[in-house]
């Protein structure tokens, strides 16, 4: 296990651990929140768009500051940022103006977080065991993270102040490993011939993810309502899921390492359109739930490291990684705006928010399809370099 000896990815590590505990808190509980805190459906996913716009429109931020202050300094930033989001999401109280901050803090946040990151991820480490260390990163964060459902349905029960504090306090703390890690080179505009060779596999396949992420949040929200709108037993069906998520995430990413790549993100992204089914028509009960989760949760060991482990090789051998972290990132927005836009439109007609799963399944079926194709692809360009 050669990536445990990388000390940079290893403090990265720590820091996104404790991040994510703070996110599992909260993330998703969000929609639930938005909706509990008297706000109609429409109006829950038009704000959570509205939030997405501004990730997108604020998205030239991130990129002026990893030019002229440096990546590094852009992930600290964005983290702290990252923070506040929990702040805002306290006083929102029906539709209101208290949602404008919501939706510019957390857009704002987004941004700035993720751009710096994958990109200073992909920096780090080997492509040759880049499947076996997302595949550890999300094990141990999901790990940790199993509790932050449990947590946040508890403490959301009690007093919402509380539910929020939390979280705020443990995304400032993982800073403080940041400031461990070593800064990498700042990078330079891109150039036009730059530009050009970037390709379109990072946007196409963040478009299908965008879709599947973003319309498949809905289904939390649907639990929520089945469980009566209660926040305790929500918190401890979504630990439960994440619980089962931990299993697999270490033996799926060395598989990407052994070159199985295709098959990984077909049979992940398969199971995720078979679970939607599922969920879509026959799961109305808890026990029914619980088993849908459990081959989600499978589902995303296979998918979601086939997705990033892809995702960051190309990154780092791109003509010019920030430009293709960006230019990636605005396919995952075009494809979550989307989504929650189709949602409200759903909403606002009446029809079942379950047929919002449909929504999520093409998400699916692009991001394999563009996954298929790329490993297919690097594939042969493997096997071409040991033939040489």
């Amino acid at each position: 296990m050669a990536f445990f000896s990388d000390r940079s990815l290893n403090i990265l590590n720590i820091h996104y651990c404790l991040r994510a505990m703070g996110w599992e808190m909260c993330s998703m509980f969000t929609l639930s929140y938005l909706y509990k805190q008297g706000l109609s459906l429409p109006a829950v996913f038009i704000a959570y768009a509205g939030m997405l716009c501004v990730r997108t429109l604020t998205r030239p931020v991130a990129m002026y500051l990893c030019l002229n202050k440096g990546v590094r300094f852009t992930l600290i930033v964005g983290t702290i940022v990252f923070a506040c989001r929990y702040l805002v999401m306290i006083p929102i109280e029906g539709v209101s103006f208290l949602l404008i901050p919501f939706m510019l803090v957390s857009g704002l946040a987004d941004v700035l977080y993720w751009v710096s990151y994958h990109n200073y991820f992909a920096s780090v480490g080997s492509s040759d065991t880049r499947g076996s260390a997302v595949g550890i990163r999300e094990a141990i964060t999901t790990t940790v993270a199993v509790l932050g459902p449990l947590f946040g349905g508890i403490l959301l029960s009690i007093d919402r102040i509380y539910a929020f504090l939390l979280p705020f306090v443990l995304t400032l703390v993982s800073v403080f490993p940041l400031l461990k890690t070593p800064d990498i080179p700042k990078p330079v505009p891109a150039t036009k011939e730059e530009k050009k060779q970037v390709g379109h596999f990072g946007f196409f396949v963040f478009v299908g993810d965008g879709w599947f992420y973003q319309a498949g949040a809905v289904w939390p929200l649907i639990v929520f309502m089945i469980l009566d709108d209660n926040y305790g037993n929500f918190g401890f069906i979504l630990a439960l899921a994440a619980f089962f998520r931990a299993l697999g995430n270490l033996f799926f990413g060395s598989m990407i390492d052994k070159g199985k790549g295709r098959l990984i993100s077909y049979i992940g992204y398969g199971m995720h359109i078979a679970v939607f089914a599922v969920r879509g028509f026959f799961a109305y009960t808890v026990p029914v739930i619980i088993a849908c989760d459990f081959f989600a949760a499978i589902a995303y060991c296979f998918s979601m490291t086939g997705l990033m482990s892809a995702v960051y090789n190309a990154t780092k051998s791109s003509a010019h990684p920030l430009y293709f972290t960006y230019y990636t990132e605005l396919g995952w927005d075009a494809g979550a705006i989307t989504a929650m836009l189709a949602c409200a439109g759903l909403a606002a007609a009446g029809i079942d928010l379950r047929w919002s799963l449909s929504i999520a399944a093409g998400g699916a079926l692009l991001s394999a399809f563009v996954l298929g194709r790329y490993y297919g692809q690097n594939g042969k360009k493997s096997d071409l370099k040991k033939a040489a």
